[in-house]
């Protein structure tokens, strides 16, 4: 006959491990409590995987993928959900980078031979020059030598984390908790919200607007200190530009260059630094070259930026249906049986 000891063992390590279940759940929950009430609102946080996951989405011809690129101001303008309601055929995949111009994404599309869809390239003139091509490279790289099966189920899950709780914030983490406490700062609350498909806006009402366009500002006022290239420099960086725009046309894709609205001293730098018409207009005559600049649209101009440089966040619809319209009007897309005019 089995001893009563013998028996209870099992139940009584049965029972600790449920209290130390229980405990830590409480801890848990009583930790989360404490970074939500810091201000620090749980939800997803940009990163390579989740970046790699919206290009996986690039390929197929039905939907036809639209491809925005570029740096926040269409990481944060554009809703791509007001596209698809826009354009029910297509497939909006936004892979935009806070800021990071987006030539080397370019490139790397067009070295793409599967790669067939619309490009919408968020860059102004600046973001043209090839001292900054290489701004998105890493994320490139990352694509094609580290992304797996793997990563992406890691980064799925990830998502079901960082949306239940702020502990998945590493701002909350023991490393940044004793860094805070070394030099006595505060934990950083984000001022951007992002959605898994990396569609994100800005919160203006978590910052000064007005001390954020002051630094835009500033960061121009810089740029057009900068020895400025020749017309001639550049256009040779636009003829290269070209030469991929050509390699994805030639498979049935086709690119759109589009500079979103600012404000400011910001949108000085396009006009007082670049020329216009040397510039970015000589860049949008070039052969099978589609350059769309904010001034070009009227109702475009009047979108309020608060920081000279970002839409509103209720402005995100606009501007998407602005955008379609006008690329629709252009026929730079087939806006057939769609709700663009």
């Amino acid at each position: 006959m089995p001893s009563s000891t013998s028996s209870s063992e099992p139940r009584a390590l049965g029972v600790a491990w449920l209290l130390a279940v229980v405990l830590a759940a409480v801890v848990l929950f009583a930790l989360d409590r404490h970074g939500r009430g810091l201000g620090m609102p749980a939800g997803l946080i940009d990163s390579m995987q989740l970046w790699s996951i919206q290009r996986d989405r690039v390929y197929g011809e039905d939907p036809e993928p639209v491809v925005f690129i570029g740096a926040s101001r269409s990481a944060y303008g554009i809703d791509p959900k007001t596209w698809r309601s826009l354009l029910p055929q297509t497939k909006p995949v936004m892979l935009s980078l806070n800021g990071r111009h987006p030539i080397a994404l370019l490139r790397d599309l067009a070295a793409d031979p599967e790669f067939r869809g619309l490009v919408v390239c968020d860059v102004d003139t600046h973001g043209l020059l090839q001292r900054w091509w290489d701004m998105q490279q890493e994320y490139v790289d990352y694509y094609h030598q580290r992304w797996n099966l793997n990563w992406r189920v890691h980064r799925l899950a990830l998502n079901a984390w960082q949306r239940a709780s702020v502990l998945a914030n590493p701002a909350l983490g023991w490393k940044a908790g004793l860094q805070r406490w070394v030099e006595g700062g505060t934990v950083y609350i984000p001022v951007t919200r992002i959605d898994s498909n990396r569609s994100g806006e800005i919160l203006f009402d978590r910052f000064d607007p007005a001390a954020s366009a002051k630094a835009f500002d500033d960061d121009a006022e810089r740029k057009m200190r900068e020895p400025r290239p020749t017309v001639d420099e550049f256009m040779a960086d636009a003829r290269q530009i070209q030469v991929w725009v050509k390699q994805i046309q030639d498979r049935g894709g086709d690119v759109v260059f589009f500079q979103p609205p600012v404000s400011g001293r910001v949108e000085a730098l396009e006009h007082e630094y670049f020329d216009r018409a040397s510039y970015w207009d000589a860049f949008a005559a070039l052969d099978g070259i589609h350059a769309l600049h904010f001034d070009d649209v009227p109702a475009m101009r009047r979108l309020e930026t608060p920081d000279h440089s970002h839409v509103r966040p209720q402005l995100r619809p606009e501007l998407t249906r602005l955008l379609a319209e006008e690329l629709a009007r252009r026929r730079w897309l087939d806006a057939t049986t769609t709700g663009v005019r």
